[in-house]
């Protein structure tokens, strides 16, 4: 058994542990939120902590695709020279991003007049996750534009989507589906009949399943048709071995298998819109805005909704005309935003600073 003063030196380390702790933490720099930072963002973020931003919405300048003022990325001289400059920035992106959130990284592509589609935005996905094994890309979310630049080709197809890879750092990410295009829709509910799920009871008597297997199976029937009544949900369907085709073609899965070792599978139709990959809105088109690509304010409100928490911060490293800075405003939430043009800068001020004005006189 250990002597007392042991006990105290035993006490006293500990002390010392949570003291060093705590100096640590509010030796930490603290970032201001609902902020334009002009500069470097790579140099600005590495002022930030680890851990502290809830959501990253962005989109880095393109390859080769337009001049912003002779400064930044986007002009190098190849390819592999802008994946670099991007990855830097990626870097201290994922560094500061808390386990929790999400990167939403926007990418367009880079038509070369020898060999034709470069894939940048996919060449960039695939070379993060190689770099960064434990990083999850949780969807590559297609945005098509409802108005692409009206070019006439005569021998390709006008390019008018571009995706939006959504980067988590674990599983613990947070998620708000609900909130993503919650735009109400009718759900068509059938009038349930004395005859729901009768023929069901039919082709279980006539299969060739065990006596245990369609005592189980009708009894799955008449709990499916009870949440039917409830409006639990609005409807089902039922596979039964020998009889229907395997689940979704017979590729390996939770209904196949539940068809192997039951002999039937009950597919309960909930109703709810389905939420996909693939969204379609129109290019931003704001007067008197100079910056040459602009979010659609309502896609980013989106985003913001479905990743960041009521009282989350969202951080656009490269901000321009400052789309995701006001979404997250619009939504409540707070903001930081980086852009190395000074002209952008004051511009994303001045955006927000008078939606502010405006709801402060209308609202």
């Amino acid at each position: 058994m250990p002597h007392k003063s042991e006990f105290s030196s035993i006490m006293t380390n500990s002390n010392q542990i949570r003291w060093l702790k705590s100096l640590e933490m509010e030796s930490k720099p603290k970032i201001k939120h609902n902020v334009v930072h002009c500069g470097d963002c790579v140099t600005i973020l590495k002022s930030f902590p680890d851990n502290c931003i809830d959501a990253i919405i962005t989109s880095p300048p393109y390859f080769q695709q337009r001049q912003y003022t002779g400064i930044g990325i986007g002009m190098e001289s190849d390819v592999c020279n802008y994946l670099e400059s991007l990855h830097e920035s990626f870097d201290e992106l994922t560094r500061v991003i808390k386990q929790t959130g999400s990167i939403l990284y926007n990418i367009g592509d880079k038509i070369d007049k020898e060999r034709g589609t470069m894939l940048v935005p996919y060449k960039f996905a695939i070379s993060a996750l190689e770099r960064k094994p434990d990083l999850i890309l949780l969807n590559s979310i297609t945005w098509a534009k409802k108005n692409p630049t009206p070019r006439q080709f005569n021998r390709r197809l006008v390019s008018s989507t571009e995706p939006f890879f959504h980067f988590v750092k674990s599983k613990k990410y947070y998620y708000s589906l609900g909130e993503f295009m919650s735009s109400p829709q009718t759900v068509h509910r059938n009038k349930p009949t004395n005859k729901l799920g009768v023929r069901y009871f039919s082709l279980i008597d006539g299969s060739s399943l065990s006596d245990k297997e369609k005592s189980d199976a009708k009894c799955a029937i008449r709990e499916a048709v009870y949440d039917v009544r409830r409006e639990k949900i609005v409807g089902f369907r039922m596979k039964i071995r020998g009889i229907h085709a395997p689940a979704f073609g017979g590729q390996d899965g939770g209904r196949k298998t539940q068809i192997e070792k039951k002999g039937f599978t009950v597919i309960r139709i909930l109703g709810n819109p389905i939420k996909k990959d693939y969204v379609e809105f129109p290019v931003e088109n704001s007067k008197g805005i100079e910056h040459p690509a602009i979010f659609p304010l309502q896609l980013i409100e989106e985003f913001v909704g479905l990743t960041c928490p009521p009282d989350g911060v969202v951080l656009d490293p490269y901000c321009g005309s400052g789309t995701t800075l006001l979404a997250a405003k619009n939504k409540g939430r707070q903001f930081i935003g980086i852009d190395i043009n000074p002209k952008y800068c004051n511009f994303s001020k001045d955006r927000i600073d008078e939606q502010q004005t405006t709801r402060s006189i209308f609202g």
